[in-house]
């Protein structure tokens, strides 16, 4: 065999192997979005969501759970036309969070303060479409359980040991 050719037959095994690998991670995402994601990413790695862990403690203190553990997964789903969403569940509270992020230091700090949709099951889950009813705020409880599971499968866990929240600023 030539160099060439096993060259060729490499790049062929590569490139096969990396298509079956992204069909089966797309095949592995949860359903229910509208659009299904075609993708996952490591939140932690985006500029948006940097050293989550900041940004969830300070969550953690302004909803004034900092006086017990919370555990928290972070799941990082990408559509084929550029938007991502990040979940985070909170175990304890039995929320899913529609986290945002943000650029700046000091805003993605405070981000998680805000988050942009909160779903608590069971209060924003129902059991089947039907009873969705057009809301734009419910959910199945099938498709809390698919991203919540998906997350502990793949998603980036913390746990929040507790701590004193320092006093807020009178300035």
């Amino acid at each position: 065999m030539t160099r060439t050719s096993a060259t060729s037959l490499i790049a062929t095994f590569v490139s096969t192997v990396f298509i079956y690998t992204t069909s089966f991670a797309a095949d592995d995402l949860p359903e229910g979005f509208g659009e299904k994601p075609n993708s996952r990413f490591v939140v932690s790695d985006d500029p948006y969501y940097k050293d989550p862990l900041i940004a969830i403690k300070n969550g953690v203190a302004a909803y004034k759970k900092n006086y017990r553990t919370n555990h928290f997964c972070v799941v990082g789903y990408r559509w084929l036309h550029g938007n991502v969403n990040v979940w985070v569940l909170w175990k304890e509270e039995e929320e899913l969070l529609l986290w945002d992020g943000a650029l700046d230091p000091e805003s993605r700090a405070d981000s998680f303060n805000g988050v942009h949709r909160a779903l608590k099951l069971g209060r924003d889950t129902v059991k089947t479409e039907n009873e969705i009813n057009g809301s734009t705020y419910l959910e199945t409880e099938q498709w809390w359980h698919a991203v919540a599971g998906d997350c502990m499968k793949h998603g980036e866990k913390y746990v929040i040991k507790p701590f004193k929240a320092a006093k807020p600023r009178t300035d």
